[in-house]
């Protein structure tokens, strides 16, 4: 698995007292004022690059809310007159770059190996990034460095350092690199805010998102049979059929914008943690936006979906936020549950995943070293069902029908002849499957060493679903 990390880097056009000075003024704008490490609750790390021109900032809060490094590219840009830029790497296969001059976004630019097409993947303008290139540098030397197509995208960005004056490891590095580099390295600099306590908030205590999910979801989901998970981040879950866990989540995307998400994992993967950032998570616990448009895949209302993507509220008031909840609650009810209640067997997970999470079928075996770094892939659990060639069984008849309705309707085109063609692709690649699974069923070694593996899952992850709080 790549790296996930995200940056805000901000042009410097002065000293370093200067930047410092101006920067708290930004933070003063959010109600927020110096402190000690103890008692704060956001903190930052600024690294000075040794050219003097440029600021790279760093935050834990980052990690798992993506919106907040935008925001704060935009915000400093803003107020301290500057340009600054955001930067998200994903999975070291691509970033995505907002480039901000004053308030407004001036340039994006994706570099690296996304899936978007070309239309959606800008390579930047010449006129938005010449202007803050370093002495000496040429925009043909930036544009060319945008348009490779590294097998890890953070050498890319290593190499624009340098074309922009930006030191090129911390082009490179995340919280808690510059965290563990901060005692060695004088031109970092960690900073840490308090919220401002004004007279009139005095005694008024606020209900967290934290709170207010436990509030509303907790009396709906307990008597379900859900139990609150003594996770890092906050979970219900449902243990199943001694096999399969069921899990509803909180997603914080900024201080007054949440998500709810779901998913449905085995025993049998290679691990179970919901103690990571929901984002290492995101293929397989999705929100409930993704599980309208999975469950109507070629009929789903996309403003409608749109608006069901996450929830908000405009005043930080304990009736609002709960009103937030309960609406969300209430979509959980509409498309989580319903699919979570047809999930009550280990068979079951199969169609579950077909839908919801296609790639949580791959079976990977010994031949492969069972691939322990992807945590997210359940489907060694077909060496526990009474018919192990049920899960390519079920998987092509799900393909199939997913076929016949696309020809039925002409969706995208879809004939009666790509449908036959279709049905034999599908035919094949599920014979393949069973030879695979059929290989490891007759070789005595391959077989042993598969339900060695497979012992070794169950354990760890009950071992790791009794820490959480769930009665195994």
């Amino acid at each position: 698995m790549g790296r996930f990390f995200s940056l805000v880097q901000i042009k410097n056009n002065g000293s370093r007292e200067q930047f410092l000075k101006a920067f708290c003024d930004v933070m003063k704008k959010r109600s927020l004022v110096p402190c000690s490490e103890k008692e704060s609750s956001v903190s930052y790390i600024l690294a000075f690059s040794e050219s003097g021109k440029w600021v790279t900032l760093a935050s834990k809060e980052y990690r798992d809310n993506p919106k907040q490094v935008k925001d704060d590219a935009k915000q400093t840009a803003a107020e301290m007159k500057t340009s600054s830029f955001s930067m998200d790497v994903v999975d070291s296969d691509w970033t995505y770059i907002e480039l901000h001059t004053g308030a407004d976004v001036h340039d994006t630019v994706m570099v690296g190996r996304s899936e978007f097409d070309e239309e959606h993947s800008p390579k930047g303008r010449r006129e938005c990034w010449e202007p803050i290139l370093a002495p000496g540098k040429t925009w043909e030397q930036i544009s060319e460095i945008w348009n490779k197509n590294e097998v890890f995208v953070e050498d890319a960005l290593y190499e624009a350092a340098s074309v922009l004056g930006i030191e090129p490891k911390y082009m490179v590095s995340d919280y808690e690199d510059f965290e563990s580099e901060a005692d060695e390295d004088t031109n970092i600099i960690p900073m840490f805010f308090k919220k401002k306590i004004t007279d009139s908030k005095v005694d008024k205590k606020k209900l967290t998102l934290n709170a207010a999910f436990k509030q509303v979801f907790g009396e709906a989901l307990e008597p379900l049979g859900f139990v609150k998970a003594k996770t890092k981040y906050p979970h219900y879950i449902r243990f199943v059929d001694n096999s399969f866990i069921q899990i509803i989540g909180l997603k914080k995307e900024s201080e007054n914008v949440f998500n709810i998400t779901a998913g449905i994992a085995t025993i049998y993967r290679s691990e179970i943690n919901l103690n990571c950032s929901p984002r290492m998570n995101c293929n397989w616990m999705i929100g409930i936006s993704e599980f309208y448009k999975r469950s109507h895949v070629y009929d789903y209302d996309g403003k409608y979906r749109s608006n069901i993507m996450n929830f908000g509220f405009p005043k930080f008031e304990s009736k609002s936020i709960i009103n937030a909840f309960e609406r969300a609650l209430n979509e959980v009810k509409k498309w989580v549950l319903p699919e979570f209640e047809k999930v009550q067997t280990l068979s079951d997970v199969i169609d579950y995943l077909y839908t919801f999470y296609f790639s949580g079928l791959d079976i990977f075996g010994p031949d492969v070293q069972f691939y322990r770094h992807i945590d997210d892939r359940d489907g060694l659990f077909c060496f526990e069902l009474d018919d192990p060639y049920e899960i390519a069984d079920r998987r092509a008849k799900n393909a199939i029908k997913r076929a016949l309705y696309k020809a039925e309707h002409n969706i995208n085109g879809f004939t009666e002849a790509d449908y036959v063609k279709s049905c034999e692709d599908i035919k094949q690649s599920s014979k393949e499957r069973k030879e695979y699974i059929g290989n490891i069923l007759n070789n005595k070694q391959l077989h042993d060493e598969t339900m060695a593996e497979i012992r070794r899952r169950k354990e760890k992850n009950i071992g790791i679903l009794r820490s959480y709080g769930v009665d195994i």
